[in-house]
């Protein structure tokens, strides 16, 4: 019996790590192109124009939340239970033209608001000026070419095409590199807005051409069956719209508020520290809701099932991202001049927090899937609007009182909080409670991150390069002990590399 559950604890590693791997690794190629990139626009901009493309982006992510009505998300639900369900391929085809006719509308909508609404955009993200109101006239298009982008990503993730949806990355990241550094080049801080419009437009087209090859482009604007279809799919997602539109305003709020109290030149840093630090967690962080959120809603109403998908994640997500904050910490002062200009050298200390904070995103994100499988949208987004008000308190406050290296205590103080919130909500409502080996992960990993933390804050020199090459060294010998001890995919990986 007990050789059974080993057994069958080490099938759910392996699926964990083979997904894992697998969206990682094409997470990691499309990292490296884009901090390609941002080493070149950086050196063309510098910390202002990041500043400015940065607020302009927030803005927009804003807008763009909150006339999608959670289609983006909601409509990869629907459109996989017409896949699954279909036998005629009719379902499916009434499925996918619902989608695509209110991502159309509702990028439209969008596009409309952004315009009008310019004005305000101006005032609000640079202190009062109205001066980038035709800058924001302009990138109202973008809201419009990325509704319908997002609706053809629905529709590859809802129908697994999985394989175009990584070649699809990959492209878009790319046509990004090409279309911007030349028009960085010519038109220096005046390329920001073509730039921002182009490369949208060309991630538009990019989706449509893999996902319209196999499922060809169909809509229909004024159809009453089509308007009352769509009603079930943004009953579903309104609420994740709401947390989303949240979470864009935070952001966009602090990006407006270091603009007001601070410079541009913050703006840039802090956009940039959360950047990177975001980097090393979609390395692990990329294949939960792809594959494990899926595995978690099929059995949401087995208690011991999900409780036991929740640990495992878990388990895995903290082991595999200790080892790469540690190292990430320690390669720091040499990756931020290497990927950005030594003169983004003052936002080190704040992106060392944001990377620590990935630790406790590592323990909260499984059990922040759970509300959503079990279709409990409301609680989903209460957890979300406690988190978003604790970050833009503690950010703000941390920058007030102490500028970029307490706005970094913030980011992560929130990432505590974030999952202090989620263990109690999981417990009370789920009666969900993690397993003994979580906490043992965790508090094991937890103190050695710290513990690299102290020791790099007051050593320099050789004596900084050789502890921080002994704690990767440490947490990555404990990560692959354990993964090694429950799973038997590692033993096969090596062996396939060999051969």
């Amino acid at each position: 019996m007990k050789e059974r559950k080993q057994k069958e604890s080490g099938s759910g590693y392996d699926r964990i790590i083979k997904y894992t791997g697998i969206f990682g690794g094409v997470q990691m190629l499309s990292n490296l192109i884009t901090l390609v990139k941002g080493k070149l626009v950086a050196w063309l901009i510098g910390p202002a124009g990041m500043g400015i493309a940065n607020v302009f982006n927030r803005a927009l992510d804003l807008v763009g939340k909150t006339t999608d009505l959670g289609i983006s998300f909601s409509a990869v639900k629907t459109i996989a239970e017409s896949k699954e369900s279909d036998t005629d391929s009719t379902r499916l085809s009434d499925s996918l033209l619902v989608v695509r006719s209110w991502s159309l509308w509702l990028g439209i909508i969008g596009t409309i608001a952004t315009f009008l609404l310019a004005p305000l955009f101006s005032r609000w993200s640079f202190d009062g000026d109205y001066s980038y109101t035709l800058s924001f006239r302009l990138l109202s298009l973008v809201v419009g070419f990325t509704a319908v982008a997002n609706g053809e990503r629905a529709i590859m993730k809802g129908t697994h095409l999985l394989k175009q949806l990584a070649s699809n990355q990959m492209w878009i990241v790319l046509a990004t590199l090409i279309v911007a550094i030349p028009l960085y080049a010519w038109l220096g801080l005046q390329g920001i807005v073509p730039v921002i419009v182009l490369t949208a437009f060309c991630s538009m087209l990019l989706t449509c051409f893999y996902s319209c090859r196999i499922y060809p482009y169909k809509v229909k604007f004024f159809s009453p069956k089509i308007f009352h279809d769509g009603t079930y799919i943004v009953r579903l997602g309104i609420n994740y719209t709401i947390a989303g539109f949240f979470g864009s305003g935070v952001l966009f709020l602090v990006s407006a508020y270091l603009m007001d109290h601070g410079s541009a030149e913050d703006v840039g840093y802090y956009s940039n520290a959360v950047v990177l630090a975001s980097y090393v967690g979609m390395l692990v962080f990329s294949a939960v809701e792809t594959d494990f959120f899926p595995r978690l809603s099929a059995v949401n109403n087995d208690k011991e099932k999900s409780s036991k998908l929740v640990d495992e994640q878990t388990e895995v997500l903290v082991l595999l991202v200790a080892p790469l904050i540690v190292g990430f910490i320690v390669f720091l002062p040499i990756i931020i001049p290497l990927l950005l200009r030594r003169d983004f050298m003052p936002m080190l200390e704040m992106t060392q927090w944001a990377a620590m904070s990935l630790f406790f995103t590592a323990l909260t994100r499984p059990m922040s899937f759970m509300s959503l499988s079990k279709g409990d949208s409301y609680t989903y987004l209460l957890q979300e609007l406690f988190y978003d008000l604790f970050m833009a308190a503690a950010v703000v406050l941390g920058y007030q009182y102490g500028g970029l290296r307490l706005a970094g205590i913030g980011l992560f103080a929130s990432s505590v909080f974030d999952w202090l919130l989620n263990m109690l909500i999981t417990r009370v409502r789920y009666a969900y409670k993690a397993q003994g080996r979580v906490y043992l992960f965790a508090l094991l990993h937890g103190a050695l991150i710290a513990g690299t933390m102290c020791f790099l804050s007051v050593l320099r020199g050789w004596g900084y390069w050789t502890i921080g090459i002994v704690m990767i060294l440490v947490t990555g010998s404990i990560s692959l002990y354990y993964l090694n001890k429950e799973t038997n995919y590692l033993q096969l990986f090596i062996q396939k590399w060999k051969k």
